[in-house]
């Protein structure tokens, strides 16, 4: 009798604290899908240098019913690298945190251990995510530098629309739902063709925050990486991450602007 009435106080314990102290609730968000291109860094033809993805909204947005969450957009997070080996160690970290049951664990890792920092745009500077949400999935194109063989049709930007584009041409200006011009997060002023004589565009410095600095796998080519992920918070503004998607890597060589 005496064992029973104890396993009873202990249940009625510890129920108590489970519903005095509540469980910390678990939010699934779909990451966003890659689009028709992924930009490595060995790539030679600059037209390709350009990221592409498609937000997730249409199965996430709405499906917490009356919970106090929030499905809030799509971010997208990059670090410049001067070492290729770096760069990929790092690819592959991620890479296996993304398979882990901790859905959020690649998303956190990339931004606290990694130093990865949200895309930054000139006009409105910042805002997060980049991708607000709206209810239907986004087409995201993001070219951070462009050759100046092709500047006009291949001038870097941010754009986001109702079809995949491949460029932000003439033929394809009808579908840009809005366009922005990629900047650094170190400084909403500083672009992406690293220029020593361009104080809009210096030269990545080894003390910047979004600078990986080794030794240059190849001279004065920088490595611009980047991943997207979507993004929701709780009535305490608690932050969820869906799985990362690596977007690829595109280089910007310095000899393009001197």
């Amino acid at each position: 009798m005496k064992r029973n009435l104890l396993f009873i106080t202990v249940f009625l314990f510890v129920s108590f604290l489970f519903i005095g102290c509540g469980l910390d609730s678990f939010y699934y968000l779909d990451p966003p899908i890659s689009g028709s291109h992924t930009p490595r860094y060995s790539d030679n033809d600059t037209m390709l240098y350009y990221f592409s993805f498609l937000t997730s909204e249409t199965d996430t947005n709405g499906s917490f019913g009356d919970s106090d969450f929030t499905f809030l957009g799509t971010e997208v997070y990059y670090k410049i690298y001067n070492n290729v080996s770096n760069l990929a160690n790092v690819n592959s970290a991620i890479d296996s945190m993304n398979t882990t049951s901790d859905v959020s664990a690649a998303a956190t890792s990339l931004i606290n251990s990694y130093g990865y920092k949200p895309l930054a745009f000139s006009g409105g500077s910042y805002r997060s995510p980049l991708v607000m949400a709206t209810g239907s999935n986004v087409y995201v194109y993001i070219r951070p530098a462009s050759d100046p063989t092709f500047y006009k049709d291949f001038a870097p930007a941010i754009c986001f629309s109702t079809k995949n584009i491949s460029s932000v041409g003439d033929s394809e200006i009808p579908y840009i739902t809005e366009r922005l011009v990629p900047r650094r997060a170190v400084n909403s002023k500083y672009g992406f063709h690293f220029n020593s004589d361009d104080s809009n565009n210096p030269v990545p410095d080894s003390h910047d925050s979004d600078v990986s600095y080794g030794s240059f796998t190849e001279s004065r080519v920088w490595y611009v990486d980047m991943y997207a992920v979507s993004l929701g918070r709780d009535s305490s503004y608690s932050p969820s991450y869906s799985k990362v998607l690596h977007l690829g890597t595109v280089p910007v060589r310095e000899e393009w602007f001197d």
